[in-house]
This record gives C-alpha cells, sequence and structure tokens, in this order.
C-alpha cells in the first residue's frame, strides 16, 4: 500500500469514528477505484456499510476483503458480528469458527460463546467462555459465565425427569 493510499485509509476510518459513514464510504470507493486489491479497503467499506443500516452490502464487502486475504481476522471477526446482528448465527458461528482457527482471542471466545448461547447450545456456550477465561481474566467473562452456568441449571431443572 503506497502513501496515498495509507492516507485514504486513515481518513476514512477517521470518518467511521465519527460516524460519518457515508462520508467514509466515498473515501473507501475512492480508494478502491484507485486499488481495489487492498482488503483492508473493502473491510472498512463493510464496516461503513454496516454503519448505514446496509447489512447484505456490508457482508459483500468483507467477502472481498476475505478473497483477498483469507486469513484476515478482522474482516473475519467483522463479517461474524454482521451475521450475529442480522440473527444468522449458524453463519456466524462459521466466521467465529475461522477467526478461532487462525489464533483469535479470548474476545472471538466470548463471541463465539454467545452465538452459541442464543442457538440454545448453553453448555457448548459455557465451554468457550472457560476458554476465553483461561487466556484473559476478564471480569465480564466470570459474570456471563455465572449467567450461563445459572441457565444451564435452570434449563436441567426444567427438564422432565426419569420417572421411577
Amino acid at each position: 500500500m503506497n502513501s496515498k493510499e495509507k492516507v485514504l485509509i486513515h481518513k476514512g476510518m477517521d470518518l467511521v469514528k465519527r460516524m460519518q459513514y457515508e462520508n467514509a464510504l466515498e473515501v473507501f470507493d475512492r480508494l478502491l477505484e484507485l486499488n481495489p486489491e487492498i482488503a483492508e479497503a473493502w473491510n472498512n467499506r463493510g464496516v461503513a456499510l454496516f454503519g448505514m443500516g446496509r447489512v447484505d452490502d456490508a457482508l459483500e464487502s468483507y467477502d472481498r476483503a476475505l478473497a483477498l486475504d483469507p486469513s484476515n481476522l478482522e474482516a473475519l471477526r467483522n463479517r461474524g458480528f454482521v451475521l450475529r446482528s442480522a440473527g444468522r448465527l449458524e453463519e456466524a458461528l462459521q466466521c467465529y469458527g475461522m477467526v478461532l482457527s487462525l489464533g483469535g482471542d479470548a474476545f472471538d471466545h466470548e463471541s463465539a460463546a454467545a452465538v452459541l448461547a442464543g442457538l440454545g447450545q448453553l453448555e457448548e456456550a459455557r465451554d468457550e467462555l472457560m476458554r476465553a477465561i483461561e487466556i484473559a481474566r476478564v471480569d465480564r467473562f466470570e459474570n456471563e459465565l455465572a449467567v450461563l452456568q445459572d441457565l444451564i441449571e435452570q434449563k436441567a431443572g426444567a427438564s422432565p425427569q426419569g420417572k421411577e
């Protein structure tokens, strides 16, 4: 990436941080006209599009970023987040699985746990949170684990017991 391209990336992300998504999109589109081979620009374009509520367009941008760089963790994370936000939990789980297979961090385990919980897979969600805690002791993880454990216990108590 040359210096002009780097300046445009930074300008676009500054606009995203200020929630000026339409202006950011214009910057990223201008950059991609100059060089459509910059995965970071496609990823950031997806962030701007998601900020504008254009979920399908955001997903297309993340897909373009991943076509250029299949191990781009930020594009995978963003794609997973957008899918999760759209209620497409199975697809989101696949994204987080890919992130984790590429060396994701504790927060990626937490994201996978949230998706698993949303799918009703509470024990698997608990296991992911425990992995997150092994990597990083974060109070939020401990609190989420306690909530999950309560839900698992409630579910077990509500299950029909074997008759004697």
